[in-house]
């Protein structure tokens, strides 16, 4: 390799390696694949190539920037898992897309390397890092997914950026919610709202103005409408939660959130 391609090999390894702490054991799958050379991702095919280029480029300009401490941890954490799973989906024999997402356009740049720079953008200023693997796995599912334009990306980046950590844990409550027992009632008769209940009814509240929840055909003006046992994820919110993995949010994360609403 030229002494450019050297730098910039060092440098998305370096990126990789600070995301560490989120990424932890994907930051070796990911070196592999964005940085290992002629043993690294042209041996998946021309899918895996097309798909490493695309994070490398976007790589390299965010490990070109002036990151934080915390930042480098985030961006590198995002790059790291998202280009661990599309390594190990590639490897299990999945296709990437080929509907030219991944192609250089004769205006502008491919569309994949668009949806990548907004993720670790919006990643690199997102304070819940618990966020972080969820919003490295838009990337990795649009990355296989032809069904979702980059129009669309775009927005489940945006949405997820706008989403609480606790709201993606109400999404994956609402598709779990028979395992817990929830309350099957409004509240328009509680007399009393501790800041632990209201402040959750608030956020669920505004996943369905959102239309990304309903409370089973009912309508819903005020916290107080808000039906716990009858939460149904819809629309925007179930790419949501399927392309972000929601079901991978740890149990152990819901329950004090399903302890609010029985």
């Amino acid at each position: 390799m030229s002494d450019k391609e050297n730098n910039e090999t060092d440098g998305i390894r370096r990126l990789i390696t600070s995301g560490a702490e989120i990424a932890g054991g994907a930051v070796g799958g990911a070196l592999g694949f964005l940085a290992g050379g002629p043993t690294g991702a042209a041996l998946l095919g021309a899918g895996g190539a097309a798909a490493a280029m695309a994070l490398k480029h976007i790589g390299q300009e965010a490990s070109e920037r002036l990151l934080g401490p915390r930042e480098a941890v985030r961006v590198g954490g995002v790059l790291a898992l998202a280009a661990g799973e599309i390594r190990q989906r590639l490897e299990a024999g999945e296709k990437t897309r080929t509907d030219g997402f991944f192609d250089q356009k004769q205006a502008g740049r491919p569309d994949a390397e668009e949806i990548a720079e907004s993720i670790l953008l919006k990643s690199q200023r997102e304070p819940e890092e618990k966020k972080i693997p969820y919003m490295a796995r838009i990337l990795s599912s649009v990355a296989f997914d032809a069904e979702i334009g980059v129009y669309m990306a775009h927005q489940l980046a945006k949405t997820a950026e706008q989403l609480t950590y606790r709201q993606l844990c109400l999404l994956k409550l609402a598709v779990v919610k028979d395992n817990f027992s929830l309350r099957a009632e409004d509240y328009r008769n509680q007399g009393q709202f501790h800041k632990d209940l209201y402040q959750v009814l608030y956020e669920c509240l505004d996943l369905y103005h959102r239309g990304f929840i309903n409370f089973g055909g009912g309508v819903a003006f005020g916290p107080t409408d808000v039906l716990p046992g009858k939460m149904t994820v819809q629309g925007l919110g179930a790419d949501v939660f399927n392309l972000m993995k929601l079901n991978l949010i740890p149990n152990e994360d819901i329950i004090p959130i399903a302890s609010q609403l029985k």
